[in-house]
């Protein structure tokens, strides 16, 4: 059976979820891009890891990360809305794991519009961030 396309997703359906490494090199590919070098994200504290930057973590909750997205040919999606809630630390080093779930599905100005949560979890199932975003869905070139 064909996968479906993002757009026939509905309230419930999920992608198919993402697990992730930060390595400190990652992380530190996004300090230098960031200019942001605090001890926090580079040393060690208290024998734990230093923490993750907050950007990579929005980086890997767009619905694009996960290996089941899929558009329609000539279909495009805008990025509309969003919500985010830091809930927990991560730590370099830490296996994070990413899940979505569609929200709702309702059309405005003749556009489909689709609300979906990303959540990140570690392997002890601590919820490091929630966030609710809204994407809208187009077909053809724009106007």
């Amino acid at each position: 059976m064909q996968p479906r396309y993002s757009h026939e997703l509905q309230p419930g359906d999920t992608y198919e979820p993402l697990t992730f490494v930060v390595t400190p090199e990652l992380n530190q590919q996004f300090l230098y891009a960031l200019e942001n070098f605090h001890p926090r994200y580079i040393e060690e504290r208290g024998g734990l890891p230093p923490l993750v930057h907050p950007v990579i973590l929005l980086h890997h909750t767009p619905r694009t990360r996960s290996p089941s997205y899929r558009l329609a040919p000539g279909m495009g999606s805008v990025f509309a809305r969003d919500r985010t809630h830091f809930l927990a630390a991560a730590r370099v080093g830490q296996r994070l794991h990413v899940s979505w779930r569609i929200d709702a599905c309702y059309e405005k100005n003749g556009r489909p519009f689709q609300d979906y949560t990303a959540s990140i979890t570690d392997d002890a199932g601590v919820n490091i961030l929630d966030r609710q975003m809204t994407s809208v869905f187009r077909m053809g070139a724009p106007a």
